[in-house]
């Protein structure tokens, strides 16, 4: 074991040098890694730990069973769910991580002809993820002196890429768009690092499937107007913030994309039935 100054100095040779030293060991290397994901040291987090195992993913420098295993451990109880719940401690920065790492796994199941995941695995980290964001109540985007959290942000990430895999079908789309529903009308924090944007690249992934039919996703459109909205200041203000947010950045998106005419013109009707200000 390298310790965190270890691995830190390990990680800045090869991020320095863009190689890996003769003799290294990649997947213990992996391993340790995993046990720092959630330092407060921005540094070994972001660009050094996020990066190094992101490009043992992408190069195919870990076999399909380590990539496997690598999945096991995310998914544990000391990292996904590590401390779930709490708000504003130090434990969201392993969360927030390490839905990156699961998001890089389904990537390259995605991109290297779909045969590493099988159906039960995906339903899987599908399932897992989807609780994850249920549950996670920390939303702090950047956080002074140790760097991005963007648990959200994270999320909208790995929402993103699972909404792209093949053995993810019409039931768990319609619930990735619930559960962005959900978190983009929560009332108790104001997103204000661009996690509704990475919200809304999951969103049109979803629709662009072209796996639901138009009227779900007009139902889904429509549904915004039916959460129950806070009477209280500052928690009225924050829940309209958070979720015309969202429905703006849904419209461009899909409006930009040609998207079809009846989608978005439900979201103009959305958006503007959400708004006090209509004069």
């Amino acid at each position: 074991m390298l310790g965190e100054k270890g691995l830190k100095e390990l990680l800045l040779q090869i991020c320095e040098e863009d190689k890996i030293p003769e003799g290294t060991d990649i997947y213990p290397l992996a391993l340790e890694m995993m046990e720092y994901i959630g330092t407060t040291d921005s540094v070994l987090r972001d660009d050094l730990i996020l990066s190094v195992l992101c490009y043992f993913i992408d190069d195919h420098l870990l076999s399909g069973n380590e990539l496997k295993k690598l999945l096991d451990i995310c998914l544990n109880d000391q990292h996904l769910f590590y401390r779930l719940g709490e708000e504003e401690d130090d434990s969201v920065f392993n969360r927030s991580f390490t839905i990156l790492i699961v998001k890089g796994i389904v990537c390259y199941h995605n991109s290297n002809g779909e045969n590493l995941l099988n159906e039960e695995e995906a339903k899987k980290i599908f399932n897992e993820v989807i609780r994850y964001v249920r549950l996670e109540k920390d939303m702090r985007g950047y956080v002074k002196e140790k760097g991005w959290a963007h648990s959200m942000g994270h999320a909208g990430d790995a929402l993103r890429t699972l909404a792209l895999c093949n053995h993810i079908k019409e039931k768990e789309l319609l619930e990735i768009l619930e559960v962005i529903k959900e978190k983009v009308g929560i009332s108790y924090y104001v997103f204000i690092n661009e996690e509704t944007e990475r919200l809304t690249s999951a969103a049109v992934n979803v629709i662009e499937r072209n796996a639901l039919i138009e009227e779900e996703v007009i139902h889904w459109i429509k549904s915004f107007e039916e959460i129950d909205k806070p009477a209280d200041f500052p928690e009225g203000h924050y829940f309209r913030e958070n979720t015309k947010g969202f429905l703006r950045s849904l419209y461009f998106r899909l409006k930009y994309r040609k998207a079809s005419n009846t989608i978005i013109e439900e979201l103009e009707k959305t958006i503007y039935s959400m708004n006090k200000f209509h004069s």
